[in-house]
């Protein structure tokens, strides 16, 4: 009994000892690898530190001198950003308007002029655009984008045919009216009388053609008892700015009633040009016509079938015009007169027959005219 406690108790204290000696192993291991790890860790930081130290051995005196003023720079500008933010933020509070913060801006960041001429230079003369820009927006200021103008009215001119046709004639929208009054000559026993005349145009002369229509009261005393009508083709086959001419085919008294011959009943050609005489006078151009034709009826003497016929006229004032022409049978002189050069009235004054061949014989006649269009310009 006692040998078997007594090995029990030799068998734990073996066993106690290997512990002991195992965990004494355990610890020295422990140990020796924190130990090799700090001395590897002592021997990394000496190497770069004498690694560091090598560096700045290699650094130049210059180098460093560099370093040390771009350093000291950077700290400066630093500090004088910093110092004028404190300084401006406090006196941009205070002020009352944009103008003394602009002013106080400029005082505390100044511009440098070489670089903002230089910069101006090289900014392909922005400058002269700038004043471009600028006389545009002023123009725009003192004139209006849209001028309103009034139209000027619209003159009239006087006649320039007396006692022979024109190949120029009314147009659609023409109207005109006129009253005549007339000597006695030798047809009339002694009594002077006058007759009414009034028409109108439809077509185009420049266009295709344009178409006169006439009616003639042939007496005033007797009012309605006869009268005549007459008609007229016409076109204007020149144009420029100066000067145009225009041809025309007619038949006077194509119809007529009453039991008082008035005229006889004939058909005429004439060809008409209308230039100006002074085209670069703003006040007169000198209007001047000239028509020249041939025709039967009255335009002839005796028992001729055709007569000759032609007239000249000449714009001698805005308001005055004058001319003479040959009706195939007498010589007619006259004078033209617009009072008012914006109301297309005009009065006439001319002596028909003057050489004393006609039947009728030398009468003189006063005519009033007005003719307008009612088309809109």
């Amino acid at each position: 009994m006692n040998k078997c406690q007594n090995a029990k108790t030799s068998y734990r204290n073996w066993l106690l000892l290997v512990t002991i000696n195992l965990i004494g192993l355990f610890s020295l291991a422990t140990f020796v690898s924190i130990k090799s790890a700090s001395a590897a860790d002592g021997e990394i930081t000496d190497v770069a530190k004498k690694e560091l130290s090598t560096a700045k051995k290699l650094l130049s005196n210059q180098e460093k001198s560099e370093i040390s003023q771009r350093i000291n720079l950077a700290i400066n500008r630093s500090k004088i950003d910093t110092k004028k933010t404190k300084i401006i933020t406090p006196k941009i509070d205070s002020l009352g308007d944009l103008g003394n913060v602009s002013t106080e801006a400029k005082k505390l960041f100044p511009l440098d002029s070489q670089s903002i001429t230089q910069k101006v230079d090289s900014s392909n003369n922005s400058s002269d655009n700038l004043k471009d820009v600028e006389e545009l927006r002023q123009n725009l200021l003192i004139e209006p984008l849209v001028k309103t103008t009034p139209q000027p009215k619209r003159t009239y001119q006087p006649g320039l045919s007396f006692g022979t046709p024109s190949a120029f004639g009314a147009a659609w929208g023409d109207l005109f009216i006129g009253a005549s009054a007339a000597t006695a000559g030798k047809a009339r026993d002694g009594n002077p009388d006058g007759s009414m005349s009034a028409g109108f145009g439809i077509g185009n002369s420049y266009e295709l053609v344009g178409i006169e229509l006439a009616f003639n009261n042939g007496s005033i005393k007797n009012f309605g008892y006869n009268g005549t009508f007459d008609l007229k083709a016409h076109r204007v086959v020149y144009v420029k700015p100066n000067h145009q001419i225009a041809v025309a085919g007619g038949w006077n008294t194509f119809a007529q009633y009453g039991n008082e011959g008035i005229r006889p009943s004939g058909a005429y050609g004439v060809i008409t040009s209308y230039s100006f005489l002074q085209p670069e006078n703003p006040v007169n151009p000198m209007a001047m016509s000239f028509s020249l034709g041939a025709g039967g009826g009255d335009f002839r003497q005796g028992d001729a079938s055709t007569g000759i016929f032609g007239g000249v006229g000449v714009q001698v004032h805005p308001q005055i015009g004058m001319g003479v022409g040959w009706s195939g049978v007498g010589l007619n002189a006259g004078v033209s007169v617009v009072p008012i050069p914006t109301i297309p009235f005009t009065i006439t004054a001319q002596g028909a027959d003057l050489t004393d061949n006609s039947p009728g014989g030398t009468v003189f006649v006063l005519t009033v005219g007005y003719g307008f269009n009612f088309l809109p310009r």
